[in-house]
């Protein structure tokens, strides 16, 4: 601290206030961010205790996103009116970031549900109660593709992201009660991701998968392994009395985000019955 002033700073010192490199200091007054309050004839400059604050201002401005030349601007047009517009905008800011994070969150833990589910399927075919789902769907599928309908599938991925729909749950495709009925276990009615009743208003592609009785299995392997296991599906629910009245659906719980191998893939499937 200057001897003859204890209130003013050499570039040093105050840089060492803020925990930053003296360059800093320079720099700004070079751009005419932040000159210091005092340049002495030999060059040296010295910084007032009452620019600590402004100083640390222009930090939580940078911090906020605002870059150097738009701080400046603020700077020199400060007053009431436009710090208490720009603290809002900040406001307004972190709420829409906590918004997208506690989003993320609830993506991750219901991908951790899918996968955990995957991790500890049965091997055994059960009959379960399952409970109501919104479920949004994609267009109709090409079944006419020699692969798969690829661009109907990319649609309803960039669709669900772009509506904010996807909330962390692998897409899944629909085999309607027709074609389970007609031992059809190729052709495939609909892509879907499952979403929430709190994100389906104002969109009318959306199924509610209806609560009730289901017979459910794990099919292990690639997809081209699932016809024949909804062969075993089919003989279950005939073996015990059961009819279908509903569609089948499919859901991929282990994929390649968690499998170096495609035969290890896990996908449920749940085909909507009622008891004879």
């Amino acid at each position: 601290m200057n001897n003859d002033n204890k209130l003013y700073f050499t570039t040093g010192e105050f840089a060492n206030l803020f925990h930053i490199n003296k360059k800093t200091l320079f720099y700004y007054n070079e751009i005419g961010l932040f000159k210091p309050e005092k340049i002495l004839s030999n060059g040296y400059m010295y910084y007032s205790h009452t620019q600590i604050e402004l100083l640390g201002i222009i930090f939580n401005l940078k911090d906020m996103g605002m870059s150097l030349r738009e701080i400046k601007d603020f700077i020199n047009k400060r007053n009431i009116n436009n710090v208490i517009d720009i603290l809002n905008s900040e406001i307004t800011n972190i709420e829409n970031e906590l918004n997208k994070l506690k989003a993320n969150k609830e993506r991750l833990i219901n991908k951790i549900k899918y996968i955990e589910e995957g991790k500890n399927y049965r091997k055994e075919i059960s009959l379960l109660n399952e409970d109501e789902e919104y479920l949004v769907l994609s267009n109709p599928i090409d079944n006419t593709n020699e692969y798969y309908d690829i661009n109907t599938y990319v649609n309803h991925v960039n669709y669900c992201f772009d509506n904010d729909l996807n909330i962390g749950y692998s897409t899944g495709t629909i085999i309607s009660m027709d074609n389970l009925l007609k031992g059809n276990f190729k052709d495939c009615s609909f892509y879907f991701t499952k979403t929430n009743n709190k994100k389906i208003s104002n969109h009318t592609n959306i199924l509610k998968k209806p609560k009730g009785l289901y017979v459910v299995g794990y099919s292990k392997g690639y997809y081209d392994t699932l016809p024949s296991f909804y062969e075993k599906l089919i003989s279950y629910i005939n073996n015990n009395n059961l009819k279908i009245i509903g569609n089948s659906y499919e859901k991929v719980l282990a994929d390649e985000l968690v499998c170096k191998n495609t035969d290890d893939y896990i996908i449920k499937i749940s085909i909507q019955v009622s008891k004879n």
